[in-house]
């Protein structure tokens, strides 16, 4: 990936004085559902792993750049603690706001054509909210641990360190390999069950309420044979139960291990915590 796709948008027009003007006066603004990334995926025509997600918590489509990105997004929003998530987070008035910079390459990132100054950018930007109500900022910064062995991504990481820590917000790395992917995995497999299906929502949850109640008197038995006699007894199409039990733990009605994944030949009471 270029400094540039690494940091900025990459169209075919030109980066201008003009045209970063213009988006920072429409991108990067706004909090939940008002806000607007700095990058979006349409600026990356190219780009493979790129991925659109719609927001449960916020309701809004994200743009996240890689899979490690959308496997943090997931974690986020499952967090109860994180109330806001902004991605692609752009790090403004970085000369103003970085005292200690003397010793940094900040000509590094320069557009090669027009030689403007590219807006980095922070791949998150959370607001958690703690047990007494009171908010506060975390910026994460998500890369593969295989860039870290350019000294440009370092320089970048190591701006992005003296930003936030100027701004008073606390920073963070996080590498592909600190990622706990089944627990992505799990949460992206229970979550749809939130999403708009055309199920009414009350038919749903009292549904869902019925199958709470046979997991919880049937723990003996194998999850399968529970989902099995709920789908035959409720005269529901097959894989009305497994979808419905899904639901349940993306509301966290029940509680698994999210990280294994859920073996439904196992027994009931050795599923559920």
């Amino acid at each position: 990936m270029s400094v540039e796709r690494d940091v900025i948008h990459m169209s075919k027009q030109p980066w201008t004085k003009e045209k970063m003007n213009k988006w920072i006066r429409e991108r990067g603004q706004g909090t939940g559902k008002d806000y607007v990334p700095w990058t979006k995926i349409i600026d990356f025509p190219s780009m493979g792993r790129a991925t659109r997600i719609f927001g449960v918590k916020i309701p809004r489509i994200y743009h996240l750049q890689s899979d490690g990105q959308l496997r943090c997004f997931l974690i986020f929003e499952w967090c109860d603690a994180v109330v806001d998530i902004r991605e692609s987070f752009p790090m403004l008035n970085i000369l103003e706001t970085i005292d200690d910079k003397d010793d940094l390459r900040l000509d590094k990132f320069r557009d090669k054509e027009t030689g403007v100054p590219l807006v980095l950018t922070t791949s998150f930007l959370l607001t958690v909210r703690d047990d007494s109500g009171k908010e506060r900022l975390l910026a994460r910064s998500v890369k593969n641990a295989s860039e870290l062995k350019r000294s440009t991504t370092i320089e970048n990481l190591e701006i992005q360190r003296r930003y936030w820590r100027a701004k008073g917000v606390e920073w963070k790395l996080i590498t592909d390999k600190q990622i706990p992917k089944q627990f992505a995995k799990n949460i992206a497999w229970v979550r749809e069950t939130l999403l708009d299906d055309g199920m009414d929502a009350n038919q749903k949850a009292e549904q869902a309420r019925l199958l709470h109640d046979d997991l919880i008197r049937h723990s003996d038995l194998k999850l399968n044979d529970v989902l099995n006699a709920f789908d035959h007894r409720e005269g529901v199409s097959q894989g009305t139960a497994l979808y419905l039990f899904r639901y349940l733990i993306a509301k966290k009605l029940i509680r698994i291990d999210m990280n294994q994944s859920v073996q439904v030949a196992r027994k009931v009471k050795d599923i559920l915590q």
